[in-house]
């Protein structure tokens, strides 16, 4: 993505802070250099820069002790960064516990937007999965969807639980209510500023669930290899008490999932 978009790479990683050290500590301070302890950080850079892919370009690497999650705001906002990447991890167990801990916090808190990658990259993202329940930040998702990715299919869908569906038994009823949910989205994506171009490729569609549960039904089904949805970041109450639609799509869909961080209105 830095090389498609031009865009300048930096490299963090967050170690676990130093312990205090012992008296003994300052001795070694005076000792040759190459009897030293090495240096954490340098050898943690050192590892980084040797296990990039040759064709990844020209890169910067920042590690500092401390929160995962706090480290990596840290640098993002020293470097006035446009979008955090994260990767998960998917052998260790406490490593992904560990990341999905750190993908929570900054889903809620990062000032910026947040790429979750779950798939080793092979090219391009053609296929775009955008969540959308009408709300101005959804619509933020949907046309950064379009302009970030400007070869992408863009699939627009409208997820929601619907209590007692099932009892609608006037068929002319439940015929009528579905054109009305389909000519919902429709005016959405017709209304959202999209050019023209843009507004060919958005494929918009309704389903009955959980917005999780179909996004993610979706995304495995038909192949979504990104899913974007548009967010504000949220305090830890409303998580906690109202809960977090970002957070639970992050958790159920198997494509990588960019959280657009929209701006909030005046």
């Amino acid at each position: 993505l830095a090389r498609q978009w031009n865009a300048s790479l930096v490299v963090v990683h967050a170690m676990e802070k130093p312990a205090i050290r012992p008296p003994w500590w300052s001795h070694l301070e005076e000792t040759p250099s190459w009897r030293r302890p090495p240096d954490p950080a340098r050898e943690i850079e050192e590892l980084i820069r040797r296990d990039a892919q040759q064709d990844i370009g020209a890169f910067d690497v920042r590690v500092s002790a401390g929160d995962p999650a706090d480290v990596v705001m840290e640098v993002a906002e020293k470097e006035q960064a446009d979008l955090i990447v994260l990767g998960t991890a998917r052998n260790e167990t406490l490593g992904r516990m560990m990341l999905g801990n750190t993908i929570e916090q900054l889903v809620r808190k990062s000032p910026v937007s947040l790429l979750v990658v779950k798939n080793r990259p092979r090219e391009a993202y053609r296929h775009v999965l955008t969540g959308t329940d009408f709300t101005e930040e959804s619509r933020f998702g949907l046309v950064m969807a379009t302009k970030l990715f400007p070869d992408a299919t863009i699939a627009l869908m409208h997820a929601f639980e619907l209590p007692y569906r099932s009892l609608m038994t006037d068929s002319q009823l439940s015929r009528d209510f579905s054109a009305m949910e389909k000519e919902s989205i429709k005016a959405f994506a017709d209304e959202s500023g999209l050019s023209e171009s843009a507004r060919q490729r958005v494929v918009t569609m309704i389903e009955h669930g959980s917005p999780a549960a179909m996004l993610g039904k979706y995304a495995t089904e038909r192949g979504a290899d990104l899913t974007v949805i548009g967010a504000f970041s949220r305090s830890l109450a409303f998580h906690l008490f109202i809960g977090g639609t970002a957070r639970r799509i992050v958790d159920a869909v198997p494509s990588d999932v960019l959280v657009v961080r929209a701006p909030r209105p005046d």
